[in-house]
């Protein structure tokens, strides 16, 4: 089975200084064994297979420098779809750098959850390369003084799995990396939340706050986090803006530029300049661009010159200005009712499409079925036949009138009373009547050849208690 990549978010667990100028020491929690908050489940069944593919694997990240007027950050993984440079097939690429290495195997250590009770969870032990990458150390540390959670995220490389239940089991897998996420919001940079609440930071450098502190700060920012977990593959503002310039800046001269001043949801605002000498420009364009969950396309053909507009308005006397807030109050008030109004007009349509085509789909069930329907019923009225049949022709034999039961008259009666209908109704009756009329033959043939008398030693009511014609009449 083709292997495929899967991520989970986790924090770093520890950063340590060293004898050794040019490195760092780290620990990270990697995950319990609990359901994630992106449905992905590890059991420690499966964990213990695969905690030696940890030692030897990168721990990457994605630093973004200081520009002017902003922070300095780090990106998420970085995902782009690439191509297989032999067989041209898309893939799944990380624009990420090694920072550091981990040095030994994953192993199963005991925390303590925010309840204080024990909980095992996968911890794992590596370096930072800190005389290569000072910034990035250098920004963890500044975290980590500050008391923010510093979240990173396992990659992993999985060929087996089950979903159940909306949860998907990873059933066999090996580690492929670990990358460190951008830990707070710094200028265009966003925050990137982790999937599991039980990784945290326990130890911290020499100047570090304690871990009763830390473990305070991370409880009681767990919840908050939780709810605005977002899912790796997810661009930031940070990411659609550095993917806008990469798909930007390859349409540009040799002597021009760009700067991308604003970004919206659908569209971008741009300062394209030149310093060409036969063309020399300096304008700004708005572009439409649409995005997906790991990438961005610009539409080139919406690019429009526009400029920016500055207006000097008056003040607004305060008791108009709480009037027009009234006002726009009750717009809002009724714009949202009418949105209400068209979501359920919508779920209605949708509702009623859906019970049209289960209608239609029904309805060409019963008439593939219609065929059987009848060979069911005609085999059905033919065995009631056989049993109505059988049962008059022994009333009329015990009554000596088997010429009368096979004449077409009682053949059309017996035929007529196998339907549950006033006719088939109409004619048991009619053949109940003739019964009666021959049993009045017969007592009155025997009346007429002297009366018999029989004796019964029994001394029971011999007069049926039922008044119906089968306890009457029948042999």
């Amino acid at each position: 089975m083709e292997k495929k990549r899967a991520i989970f978010d986790i924090k770093l667990n520890a950063i340590q200084d060293t004898d050794n100028p040019t490195k760092k020491e780290v620990e990270f929690i990697l995950h319990d064994f609990l359901v994630s908050h992106n449905n992905s489940i590890i059991s420690k069944e499966t964990a213990l297979k695969t905690l030696h593919t940890l030692k030897d694997m990168p721990i990457v990240g994605k630093y973004y420098p200081v520009t002017y007027g902003g922070d300095d950050a780090l990106g998420s993984h970085e995902v782009y779809l690439d191509k297989d440079r032999q067989t041209g097939e898309s893939i799944i690429g990380l624009d990420t750098v090694p920072i550091g290495v981990f040095t030994e195997d994953a192993y199963i250590t005991t925390i303590k959850d925010e309840n204080g009770d024990d909980k095992e969870v996968v911890a794992g032990k590596g370096v930072l390369w800190a005389s290569r990458f000072p910034n990035v150390v250098g920004l963890l540390k500044e975290w980590n003084e500050n008391g923010i959670d510093i979240v990173s995220s396992m990659e992993i490389l999985y060929d087996s799995y089950l979903f159940k239940d909306g949860v998907e089991e990873i059933l066999s897998y090996v580690y492929e990396g670990h990358c460190i996420l951008n830990s707070e919001e710094r200028g265009d940079h966003q925050k990137v939340y982790p999937a599991y609440d039980v990784s945290k930071i326990t130890k911290l450098v020499a100047q570090a706050v304690n871990q009763e502190n830390i473990d305070k700060q991370l409880n009681d920012k767990e919840v908050h986090e939780v709810e605005k977990f977002k899912k790796v593959f997810e661009l930031s503002h940070g990411d659609i803006r550095s993917r806008l310039y990469g798909k930007l800046d390859p349409t540009l001269g040799e002597n021009e530029d760009s700067w991308i001043s604003d970004v919206y949801d659908t569209h971008f605002i741009a300062n394209l300049y030149s310093w060409d000498e036969e063309n020399t420009y300096d304008k700004y364009f708005k572009f439409n661009y649409t995005k997906t969950e790991t990438d961005v396309e610009i539409d080139f053909e919406s690019k429009a010159e526009v400029f920016l507009t500055r207006n000097w308005e008056e003040v607004v006397p305060e008791a108009v200005q709480t009037q027009l807030n009234e006002k726009d109050q009750t717009i809002s008030t009724l714009e949202t009712q009418v949105n209400s109004l068209t979501e359920t007009k919508n779920n209605i349509e949708v509702k009623f499409n859906s019970a049209s085509e289960k209608v239609v789909d029904l309805t060409a069930k019963v008439a593939e079925l219609e065929p059987f329907k009848s060979q069911f019923e005609a085999k059905q009225n033919e065995e009631k036949l056989v049993e109505k049949k059988e049962f008059y022709s022994k009333k009329f034999e015990a009554l000596k009138a088997a010429d009368k039961f096979e004449s077409e008259e009682v053949q059309e009666l017996v035929g007529k009373s196998i339907f549950e209908t006033d006719e088939g109704k109409q004619a048991v009756l009619q053949l109940n009547s003739m019964l009666v009329d021959l049993v009045d033959s017969v007592t009155e043939a025997q009346l007429n050849e002297g009366v018999i008398r029989e004796v019964s030693s029994k001394r029971e009511n011999l007069i049926p208690a039922s008044n119906d014609f089968e306890s009457r009449f029948s042999l």
